[in-house]
């Protein structure tokens, strides 16, 4: 073999490995941009990341939290006032969380000049127009005073209202419950609240008394 020869199989060989390294190298590199970016989709853990499991224990611990009732809300004394009515509420109630015999509750009132109306709840009615100043319901659902059950009753109270304006004078008819209201309370020796369910404070009824006022004035359909 001349040396010719021998140049053309040292070219070939050559020629052979550069190809075997170039296709090599391309795999090494075609490998590392795939691993490179697997580790980019990868979301490293941090103490702020939440597992399923632990997304389930905080929506039980949130079901699980007691939520504030809405009954004493819905079963408190209300006052309301629009353009049409301005209602006056007051609730005579048991000292203590104490109840009252259903039959002391029925004296006290007939004492005080409070009829038993048609529907079951007692009125104060002006002289003998059967005109209603104001009524009185039980606080026991659904308000009504049943006479063949009274005696075997326990009720925590009283509320008294009334509904403005009426035929009468509005500020004297006010006063009137004000004055009749206390002195059921004090025979019964129990505790006047108003619609908010705080004491039923001399300001307080100052205020809501300055409050008919007002609306009397605005409404302008009885006088003062």
């Amino acid at each position: 073999m001349n040396s010719m020869d021998e140049m053309r199989w040292l070219l070939l060989v050559i020629g052979i490995f550069i190809v075997l390294g170039i296709y090599l190298f391309d795999r090494w590199a075609a490998r590392k941009i795939d691993l490179r970016s697997h580790d980019d989709q990868r979301k490293e853990p941090s103490i702020n990341d939440k597992s399923p499991d632990d997304e389930c224990i905080d929506v039980m611990k949130i079901n699980s939290e007691p939520k504030e009732s809405s009954f004493e809300i819905e079963t408190k004394p209300k006052q309301s006032k629009s353009g049409e009515q301005f209602v006056v509420t007051i609730r005579l109630v048991a000292i203590n969380n104490a109840t009252y015999a259903g039959d002391d509750l029925v004296l006290a009132l007939r004492e005080h000049g409070m009829q038993l109306g048609d529907h079951g709840i007692f009125h104060f009615f002006k002289d003998e127009d059967r005109e209603i100043v104001f009524s009185a319901a039980s606080l026991v659902e659904p308000g009504t005073f049943d006479l063949k059950k009274i005696k075997d009753q326990r009720i925590p109270g009283i509320t008294f209202f009334m509904v403005l304006p009426t035929v009468l004078n509005g500020i004297e008819a006010f006063d009137e419950m004000i004055s009749i209201v206390k002195k059921i309370s004090y025979s019964l020796k129990g505790e006047l609240l108003d619609e908010s369910g705080s004491s039923f404070s001399i300001q307080r009824e100052r205020y809501i008394r300055e409050e008919v006022i007002e609306f009397l004035f605005q409404s302008k359909k009885v006088p003062i």
